[in-house]
């Protein structure tokens, strides 16, 4: 004789709920505003990198100071988009978006 399991467990809990491990989204929406102010120091760090290369270099800026400005931008764009509908991929994406406009002008 087989048994059959009707989404309740032994202690009469309903198990067919939805999982509730991840993220709420609150929690990922205040993540998104952190990156946005994250996004804001980069901006102002990638400036001051732009700043010293045109002192110290050639003048002109490069190719890997522009798509570090692109990178933020970009950036900017998930970060609106994660507080619009917050998803957990959306929040890395931003972070690491951030944090690699300074590191690609510095690049350059």
């Amino acid at each position: 004789m087989e048994t059959t399991t009707t989404g309740t467990d032994t202690t009469g809990t309903d198990t067919a709920g939805t999982d509730t491990a991840g993220p709420t989204p609150l929690a990922l929406r205040l993540a998104a505003g952190g990156g946005l102010l994250l996004l804001a120091a980069c901006l102002v760090a990638t400036f001051m990198i732009t700043l010293v290369d045109a002192v110290q270099g050639d003048g002109r800026g490069g190719v890997f100071i522009t798509a570090g400005f692109w990178a933020l931008l970009a950036g900017a764009v998930v970060g609106l988009a994660a507080l619009i509908v917050p998803r957990r991929g959306l929040v890395i994406a931003q972070y690491c978006l951030a944090i690699g406009g300074p590191f690609l002008a510095l690049m350059d």
